[in-house]
């Protein structure tokens, strides 16, 4: 089955183009007047007058079409939008936090290898030595781990920034406590950003922090999203998604395995356009207990897969 591919940023292009048109077209309908202010009733006015009164329906319908292809193009694209940003953004604040958990540990680790390295006694501060002047296999030198980077800028361009509130007590690798995160990505005049704080340290589950989070997102289409999500160290939780178009969707799970339950009520918000059920979650690429999940409707999301 062939993939499908959508070019979202050349339709949201194709949107603006015709939503520029369309003011264009709509303008007509005001230019007999102004023709005749500008040129008179003579030869002139009246000829070009005339030529806009009798194109003036067919341009004003031509105008109705491209309006409702612009919002068509336009929808499809923020919605195609949306399903990558989630995506892109989760695996970009997983790695830049991830790597600010792990970096205690992978530099201990280092430091064990190049103390194991240096005993060897090596001939020269070269990438390889021998053991006691016998000749042993060369044994390349140890490279410390590259320091956490905040901001990172993943390679699609999607940027995290993370605060730290110290040394996570509870974790087993001494890494940093993750306290807040913020991503933002953009595509082709399309954006998409989200903001989570994470709540204290629960204890760890496979190798990943359990934290309870506040999660903002805002869409490409100005609405948002505000879901907090009580979780605990049995995988049970809690996951209320309070959407500016008027929605909130709480969802319940008994524990890591189990399948999450979701109730949408409307309660009548004003603000926002609207959006798809994006489904977004965080994921630290190692299985990160801390949730977060987006979307109107879709409620939480399981990130820690167990």
């Amino acid at each position: 089955m062939a993939d499908l591919v959508i070019d979202y940023e050349l339709l949201y292009q194709a949107a603006t183009q015709l939503g520029t048109l369309e003011s264009e077209f709509s303008t007509l309908s005001s230019l007999p007047k102004e023709l005749f202010d500008e040129y008179g009733t003579g030869v002139v006015g009246s000829a070009l007058a005339l030529f806009c009164m009798g194109w003036k329906e067919p341009l004003k319908n031509a105008a109705d079409q491209m309006k409702q292809l612009q919002s068509t193009f336009k929808g499809v694209a923020q919605a195609f939008f949306e399903a990558d940003a989630a995506q892109t953004a989760a695996i970009n604040a997983g790695v830049a936090t991830s790597a600010a958990r792990n970096y205690p540990a992978e530099f201990a680790a280092y430091q064990v290898a190049i103390a194991e390295w240096n005993a060897f006694q090596p001939l020269s501060t070269s990438t390889a030595q021998t053991s006691n002047g016998s000749e042993n296999p060369q044994v390349p030198k140890p490279t410390p781990p590259p320091k956490p980077v905040n901001p990172y800028t993943g390679p699609t361009g999607a940027v995290t920034t993370y605060t730290t509130g110290g040394v996570d007590p509870v974790s087993p690798t001494l890494g940093e406590l993750i306290t807040s995160e913020s991503t933002t990505y953009s595509s082709g005049g399309l954006s998409y950003s989200e903001q989570t704080t994470f709540g204290a340290d629960k204890g760890w589950v496979n190798g990943s922090p359990v934290q309870d989070t506040t999660t903002t997102i805002t869409h490409s289409d100005g609405s948002t999203d505000t879901i907090t999500t009580d979780l605990n160290t049995d995988g049970s939780a809690t996951a209320t998604d309070v959407s500016s178009t008027g929605t909130t969707t709480t969802s319940t799970r008994a524990n890591w395995d189990a399948s999450w339950v979701s109730k949408t009520t409307d309660t009548g918000g004003t603000s926002g356009t609207g959006n798809g059920d994006s489904g977004s979650s965080h994921s630290d690429g190692g299985g990160n207990g801390s949730e977060s999940g987006s979307g109107s409707g879709s409620g939480a999301s399981n990130t820690n897969e167990h």
